[in-house]
């Protein structure tokens, strides 16, 4: 069972809500330990200033040589006392022991031994400050050994200490105002996204709903666009032009079919018409054949066809193939030529053919013959009797150019842009009668371009036309193996 996708905009809506929402989660935990980090610092300068201050104190207002030292108020400063909170500060101190070198207590706020010995030892050691976390009565204090000196100059130590119930008390409301806000960012994050993305869609949709409601029978309709420059603008420029392709499609294929099932009739009402004629009465051998030779003229005229269009069924396809080799065009022309002859003593037409040298070009002979021959039938056609064709070969460069010229009524300007449509004549009565179905050029452009070359017209009202064909010229051998050797 195959699952179904997510559409785009859950996709969309999912990944927004992982990336923003991970930011989110990993701020938070962040930001607790920021702040953690930032009590514990104001904590430990709390203990070092507290220190400090009561240490010079201790040792401007006490003699140390004193047995039993009051405490307070001349262990800490008055401003300052234990059960205060230092100013600026949530802290209060907890804890207060000053000691000799021997260990022997001399003021304190009721321990008789110091409660970081360690850390005590440490300070009078290197003269330096020593950190010390320690369990008393029913909390966690965090002690500091702040070493100095009497006024005697005897080496002393004061341990003072703070509670962890401040930090804690901070952190614990810290997180539970995280955890709301981790909660309402959440949902403000899934509403926000669910609105954005719905919002970015929107467009979108409408396009979507617009494009639904178009088929063949209004193909002519368009989007509105809008004023805006975003890529829903652009999305809408795509498909009016889309639709405006598909719509010259379609034309072109109603166009075609029309013109097919008009090309067909013609041929098959005349085989009907001829036919049933003969079947009226009995005719004599001479009537008989007269009518099967019309017949056979009108078969012909199908059969051509048939295979004209089969020609530009494969080019469409991309299965009109060439099958390549040498191909002398000098010759071919000569061939060309001689079958058309016939045809142009008939209607007392001169045809020349101008090639002073020869021209290989590799191509498919057929193919190439075929198109030549499209041309010059296609001239024959349209030049009046006593008219002159001339065919030219030439060389230019790399390019071989093969040229029809004749001298007869000429094309109209405005249609030389559309003389390589299908079933496009200019005259479609007349080209009829002559013959011709409207292909043979669009074929001939379509053998060109399986060729790498071209087709071209040029023409002048009452004088003529030219068709010219180029096709690139087959390398010599000496030049093939000079691009074979580096």
């Amino acid at each position: 069972m195959n699952k179904r996708k997510m559409s785009l905009r859950a996709r969309l809506l999912v990944l927004q809500l992982i990336v923003f929402g991970a930011l989110i989660l990993l701020a938070s935990p962040i930001t607790y330990l920021v702040m953690s980090r930032t009590l514990h610092r104001d904590r430990d300068e709390y203990l070092v200033s507290l220190a400090r201050n009561a240490s010079e104190e201790y040792a401007k207002t006490n003699n140390s040589s004193e047995n039993t030292l009051p405490f307070p108020p001349r262990c800490l400063p008055e401003s300052m006392p234990p059960s205060s909170p230092a100013p600026g500060s949530a802290h209060r101190p907890r804890h207060l022991l000053v000691c000799d070198q021997t260990g022997k207590v001399l003021c304190s706020d009721g321990e008789s031994e110091p409660l970081a010995p360690e850390a005590v030892h440490q300070a009078f050691e290197t003269f330096t400050p020593a950190f010390a976390d320690q369990r008393w009565s029913a909390e966690i204090l965090r002690l500091i050994a702040w070493p100095f000196k009497d006024q005697n100059g005897q080496h002393l130590v004061m341990e003072v200490g703070t509670s962890y119930r401040v930090i804690e008390g901070v952190l614990g409301k810290g997180l539970v105002f995280l955890l709301i806000f981790d909660a309402v960012a959440l949902l403000l994050l899934i509403a926000g996204s669910y609105l954005l993305t719905r919002g970015a869609f929107l467009p979108i949709d409408q396009v979507i709903r617009r494009v639904e409601q178009i088929d063949e029978a209004n193909l002519a309709e368009r989007l509105p666009l809008d004023r805006r420059s975003d890529e829903v603008a652009r999305l809408v420029t795509v498909v009016n032009h889309m639709l405006g392709r598909l719509e010259r499609a379609f034309e072109a294929q109603s166009r075609f079919s029309s013109d097919v099932a008009h090309e067909v009739r013609s041929p098959l009402t005349a085989l009907r018409g001829q036919i049933e004629v003969a079947l009226r009465r009995r005719r004599s051998e001479e009537e008989y054949r007269r009518v099967l030779e019309e017949s056979l003229e009108e078969v012909l005229r199908l059969s051509r066809l048939a295979e004209d269009l089969m020609s530009l069924a494969k080019a469409d396809a991309g299965v009109l193939h060439a099958r390549k080799s040498k191909v002398e065009l000098r010759e071919l022309l000569n061939n060309v030529l001689r079958r058309f002859k016939a045809k142009a003593h008939e209607k007392n037409i001169h045809l020349h053919l101008e090639a002073s040298e020869a021209v290989t070009v590799d191509g498919d002979p057929g193919l190439i013959g075929r198109m030549v021959e499209n041309l010059v039938d296609n001239a024959l056609i349209h030049t009046h009797h006593m008219g002159e064709i001339h065919v030219r070969l030439q060389k230019k460069e790399t390019q071989a150019v093969i040229s029809v010229e004749d001298n007869g009524a000429g094309i109209p300007s405005e249609h030389l842009s559309k003389i390589f449509d299908r079933f496009y004549r200019i005259d479609p009565a007349r080209s009829r009668e002559m013959g011709g179905i409207g292909l043979g050029l669009a074929i001939s452009r379509q053998i060109a371009l399986l060729h790498d070359g071209t087709i071209q017209v040029q023409s002048t009202l009452g004088k003529g036309s030219i068709f010219s064909i180029t096709i690139p010229i087959a390398p010599s051998i000496k030049e093939s193996l000079e691009k074979m050797v580096p």
